[in-house]
């Protein structure tokens, strides 16, 4: 199998991070080498003298200019295998995790293959109000009926775990940002963009788009990881929600829009993101809930008012 690389961005969280680096230790298949990219405090990589023994090698970076962005570049630049994997801080791969992606590498057809990708497991179950929700999402075009593929409207059809008769191997248009890897060669052509740290969310679907344009994504519904939000960590949620906003914009406008006609499937989407966010409020009169219509205001504002820059 060839040499594999995992870059962690870290911020903070040493006890996240001690956990993730304990399932790295635990993989049946072990990588060569693990790169921790700091933008935090942290004293030391956790269990580092055990990955060490076990032939792993840790490497720390300590950066100046903070973000998950210039992480994920700095992380690659110092990368030494062949695949590179990115992991964020706070998650637990299952024990087949690596071994399930390399195997995709390793298949007679993977000549043509860019990108492998595995899922989250811990996503929340779809509970009757949930099924409800996705349908009027699929309406709106916020989310869409085949899995992992860009809609019309600059918005996603999310990635979900294996289910029951599933093939566990898809092709995809995208990765999601913690739960990838790549080829060492495909960094020679493309890299992650800072356009979105400062205006939005979704700097790794631009990424692993781009690279689908050229290339196979493979999603492998056998590599699953748990992903263990600290809560401390949350973003405030009128930030968050508008730069979810702002994201799907300049993913839209970017790669997307071909005609000034198309707008119409990104504003269709836009307004039924904000009336869906808005009956949730009424339903449950909370206050994070307010403040989330409020943050896709903001960013409807930003977009109407051309405050939103960034060229590719």
């Amino acid at each position: 199998m060839p040499g594999t690389t995992l870059i962690i961005p870290t911020y903070n969280r040493p006890s996240q991070l001690k956990a993730c680096m304990q399932s790295i230790l635990d993989q049946t298949v072990k990588p060569h080498e693990v790169i921790v990219v700091d933008d935090g405090n942290l004293a030391e990589i956790p269990l580092e003298k055990e990955c060490m023994a076990a032939g792993i090698l840790c490497r720390y970076l300590k950066k100046e200019v903070p973000g998950l962005t210039e992480s994920r570049n700095a992380g690659v630049k110092l990368a030494r295998g062949e695949i590179i994997f990115f992991l964020d801080d706070d998650v637990i791969l299952s024990k087949t995790y690596i071994g399930e992606l390399l195997r995709v590498y390793d298949s007679a057809d993977s000549k043509e293959i860019g990108g492998v990708g595995g899922v989250i497991s811990n996503l929340k179950p779809l509970t009757l109000e949930r099924w409800l929700r996705k349908g009027v999402e699929i309406f709106f075009m916020i989310s869409g009926v085949r899995e992992g593929r860009v809609l019309s409207s600059g918005f996603f059809t999310d990635l979900s775990p294996l289910k029951s008769g599933e093939s566990h191997l898809k092709e995809v248009d995208f990765l999601s940002g913690g739960v990838m890897s790549f080829r060492r060669a495909i960094f020679d052509e493309f890299r992650f963009t800072d356009r979105y740290r400062a205006y939005g969310l979704g700097e790794d679907k631009d990424f692993t788009y781009q690279v689908s344009q050229k290339y196979r994504l493979v999603l492998n519904k056998r590599a699953t990881l748990l992903h263990v939000e600290a809560h401390e960590m949350r973003p405030d949620k009128r930030v968050y929600a508008r730069k979810f906003v702002l994201g799907r914009y300049l993913f839209f406008r970017d790669h997307v829009q071909e005609k000034p006609w198309q707008k119409i499937f990104f504003v269709h989407a836009l307004v039924g993101y904000l009336i869906i966010r808005t009956i949730i409020f009424y339903l449950t009169w909370k206050k994070e809930n307010a403040v989330h219509v409020l943050g896709i205001l903001d960013g409807v504002g930003d977009i109407i008012n051309q405050r939103v820059l960034g060229k590719p």
